[in-house]
């Protein structure tokens, strides 16, 4: 605690004193270089924390970076695993109770006798098979995970200079830098490189293509005159690969409409309407037509990709009460306070399913994302300062953002349950749209004092995430990794 609140201190003085953090951001080399240095220094201390493959096969190779390659390269849908006749002959395979003692390949998709990997196919198609034609080796999932953790921590970061360059150019470098190191946190990057099985590595991809497409959509609008095509078709694919990582990212295409709706607008005063909804539609076609018929051949439905089929903790097949457990699981997610404890580490991770229905799934929740970035503080403030806002894009974002979040939060609880790495689902969401209400209150503020007042208090608050990030995910985490592996570390940070 002592640690972070003498780096809260420094990084105060750091900001407020440092000539190139109080000027607005305008991208020159200094500017650049203490991002750029700050992003490299947290994926580097990533890469040296301790992380550990999951222990569900007990071999180097899993179902996704050797089953699923080989299967693609095979030409086939199905992975080489037989499933034994004792699963076979089970009256409900789905059903864990019935299961127990039945040799079985755990969080497979299992149909009509075969095994299939539910996991989305895209992170698969893009680099593990790539790597395994190039190498003759199949390419670690955590070194995929790794990757994608990287690429999304770089895409968060490009999208925040993009709306800070739209719409807030004048607010200086400092706050803005304070939300870049926010955005570290809203990305659940530590706690999803704990494991890096293929839960991450699906989360973690999917989250990376909706942040590429959100990029590349500011910048096909970038010019307000004229519509750059070639990033207009990136955005789409991007967010349509999203889909290929994780089903529910089909939701994440809403984010697209406030700039969807100027650029259709646009062309067609402009008579290129065709033109432009073909840059829209096509890259969409590209990827669900080959999902649709790989989902078909699987599971004789072009919608199904797997999940309703996997032989996971609880009986996926019958979901029908799930929707009772939709408030609470909310509330866990968004709003619930962590759970303390008397003894170190202080913060514990709550597996109960109290409260909900017989057949849902706590994977384990240490708090809720208002706790873990508490400048999503600032949207209580979200009407007043959405009635400020005259950019037709911005106030659509306003809104689209935090639907959507909501949205992708329901769906969570009902599918998959409380658990905390769901959260990258949504959680950059809430954090983006209460770095933009910051904004608009800094911009707002015409006294220097209260700009003062508004920067020392996100400081502030960023601090504090850092110590509930820091204490219920490193010295916690899903699994509690570092006591299990490394005692001698995680008592050293006992105080």
């Amino acid at each position: 605690m002592l640690i972070i609140l003498i780096f809260v201190i420094i990084m105060g003085c750091v900001l407020y004193k440092v000539k190139i953090f109080r000027e607005p951001y305008t991208g020159k080399s200094s500017q650049k270089m203490v991002v750029i240095g700050f992003i490299l220094l947290f994926i580097i201390l990533l890469a040296i924390k301790p992380n550990f493959i999951s222990d569900y096969l007990g071999e180097e190779n899993d179902i996704y970076n050797k089953y699923l390659v080989d299967a693609i390269l095979e030409g086939k849908t199905s992975i080489n695993l037989e499933p034994s006749e004792e699963l076979k002959n089970l009256e409900n395979p789905y059903n864990p109770t019935q299961r127990v003692g039945v040799e079985h390949s755990f969080d497979t998709a299992y149909y009509n006798g075969q095994y299939y990997v539910y996991f989305g196919i895209v992170p698969a198609i893009l680099i593990f098979v790539p790597f395994k034609l190039l190498t003759g080796f199949y390419l670690p999932t955590n070194v995929g995970t790794f990757l994608f953790v990287s690429l999304s921590m770089v895409a968060s970061t490009m999208l925040m200079i993009q709306i800070y360059k739209r719409w807030f150019k004048k607010i200086p470098f400092n706050l803005l830098f304070l939300f870049i190191i926010v955005g570290c946190i809203s990305g659940l990057y530590v706690w999803n490189t704990w494991r890096m099985w293929v839960y991450e590595l699906t989360l973690m991809a999917g989250y990376f293509f909706v942040q590429l497409g959100l990029i590349c959509i500011f910048k096909a609008t970038k010019d307000k005159e004229k519509v750059n095509l070639k990033y207009l078709f990136l955005a789409c694919l991007s967010m349509a690969l999203a889909v290929g990582c994780r089903p529910t990212l089909v939701l994440a295409s809403a984010l697209l409409l406030p700039f969807l709706y100027k650029i259709v607008t646009q062309a067609y005063k402009n008579k290129l309407l065709k033109k432009t909804l073909l840059f829209v539609i096509v890259p969409y076609i590209l990827v669900a037509i080959p999902l649709m018929l790989y989902n078909y051949v699987r599971f004789e439905s072009i919608f199904e990709f797997g999940a309703k089929y996997q032989l996971t903790i609880v009986d996926v097949t019958n979901l029908s009460e799930r929707y009772k457990d939709i408030p609470k699981g909310m509330y866990q997610y968004l709003l619930e306070p962590p759970h303390l404890q008397d003894e170190y580490p202080y913060i514990y991770t709550d597996y109960s399913t109290k409260g909900h229905t017989t057949n849902y799934c706590s994977g384990g929740i240490v708090c809720g994302i208002l706790f873990f970035n508490l400048t999503i503080i600032s949207c209580i403030f979200w009407y007043k300062y959405y009635k400020k806002v005259k950019d037709p894009i911005l106030k659509g974002m306003m809104i689209t953002l935090p639907i959507v979040g909501i949205i992708m939060c329901m769906l969570d609880v009902y599918m998959g349950g409380t658990i905390q790495r769901y959260a990258v689902d949504f959680f950059w969401m809430f954090s983006t749209v209460a770095m933009i209400i910051w904004f608009l209150m800094y911009e707002n503020a015409h006294k220097e004092r209260t700009k003062k007042v508004i920067l020392i208090t996100v400081l502030i608050l960023m601090g504090i995430s850092i110590l509930t990030n820091f204490v219920g995910t490193f010295l916690n985490a899903e699994t509690n990794y570092l006591k299990k592996f490394f005692p001698e570390v995680f008592y050293f940070f006992e105080f």
